[in-house]
């Protein structure tokens, strides 16, 4: 074989094996590091060209002699030209994305949360842009619930304090009687104010908690006192509360945090589901709390436990209030090392918190 057939048979080697490793499926081409070994086995046979054109421009013929400063030019064209080339291919699968990258993040740093990357075709930068669109949608969200507290936490506290400010302003002027109906109604407003300060709190609260005290508990004993604190509250909404545990079944729970789930969860069914029976029930890895009322929309279901989110957007008191409650319950059930989801239960609604698994 001849001298001259040894570097075009390397050339089409090497060639081949490029094209071949770029038409592999396309979760397989789509690597970056699949890229890159393609330039690599790419960028020997370019050097190749280049050095064969060079000797041949340098002389007339492969059997021509070749003066000592043409063999350095060729050695310094290999050396120096296909490195260069390779790192040109390379970067440009690299840093046309993190170009893209940097401007998303300075726009962030602007307070721009509308900014999005689109995908590269790249699957190890397309997994990182996807983070990142996905905390630009989380930043977003909270941008969103951030301006709704304020806007409904100044509605809920403002309606009460405009009341109570132009009756005291009325009976302090002489305008108005003080009558036990007008302080009936101060005091009422009060408790409101109250009660919408308390459950900030305890909104506060459920989130700054470090670590829970678990024990083992008999659920059934819980759920049987929970029905005790409601005996009241349950008759008057024609309401009862079906227990569906064995009383030998035990739950590793903090017993206060898991009080306080299951009476704000059997206290949103009470106060919105319209149906007459709550049923609980539980396994070694499901605790489900399920009625058999209205329910809610289908697009609800995934925003249910959002802070401040209300199905009715209505800013009645009576119909949603500032939607604390169930974002408590979901602060305390993650605290707890679990999980929490609303599911549709045809009719009604179904909260299944995940113990395990």
């Amino acid at each position: 074989m001849s001298e001259r057939f040894w570097p075009l048979f390397f050339l089409l080697v090497t060639f081949f094996l490029a094209v071949g490793l770029m038409s592999f499926h396309r979760s397989l081409r789509s690597r970056l590091s699949v890229r890159i070994a393609a330039v690599i086995l790419l960028a020997g046979p370019i050097a190749l060209v280049a050095f064969m054109g060079l000797s041949l421009f340098l002389s007339e013929s492969f059997h021509s002699p070749v003066p000592w400063w043409s063999k350095i030019a060729q050695v310094l064209v290999i050396i120096v030209g296909g490195p260069l080339i390779l790192g040109l291919l390379a970067a440009r699968y690299v840093t046309k994305p993190l170009r893209r990258f940097n401007r998303a993040i300075a726009s962030l740093k602007q307070n721009d949360y509308k900014v999005e990357l689109q995908p590269t075709g790249i699957r190890e930068l397309d997994v990182v842009f996807m983070e990142f669109n996905d905390l630009i949608n989380r930043l977003r969200k909270e941008e969103e619930l951030r301006k709704d507290l304020i806007s409904d936490t100044s509605h809920e506290l403002n309606t009460p304090l405009a009341a109570m400010s132009s009756q005291l302003t009325a009976m302090q002027e002489g305008v108005l009687p003080i009558t036990a109906a007008r302080v009936k109604t101060l005091a009422r407003q009060t408790e409101r104010l109250t009660e919408l300060v308390a459950q900030l709190n305890e909104y506060t609260k459920a989130r700054s908690v470090v670590s829970l005290t678990k024990e083992k508990v008999h659920l059934a004993e819980v759920c049987e006192a929970l029905w005790e604190s409601y005996a009241v509250q349950l008759p008057d909404k024609n309401m009862k509360l079906d227990i569906k545990i064995s009383p030998q079944f035990l739950l590793s729970a903090d017993q206060q945090a898991l009080d306080r789930i299951l009476g704000n969860l059997l206290q949103n069914a009470l106060r919105y589901s319209d149906g007459d029976c709550v049923t609980i029930t539980a396994s070694s890895t499901h605790l489900v709390l399920s009625d058999n009322g209205r329910g809610v929309p289908t697009d609800s279901l995934p925003y249910l436990f959002e802070r401040f989110y209300r199905v009715d957007t209505s800013r009645s008191r009576d119909t949603g209030g500032l939607g604390l409650g169930l974002a408590i319950v979901r602060e305390l059930v993650h605290r707890q090392g679990w999980q929490i989801r609303a599911e549709d239960n045809e009719p009604g609604l179904k909260i299944v918190i995940t113990l395990a698994g």
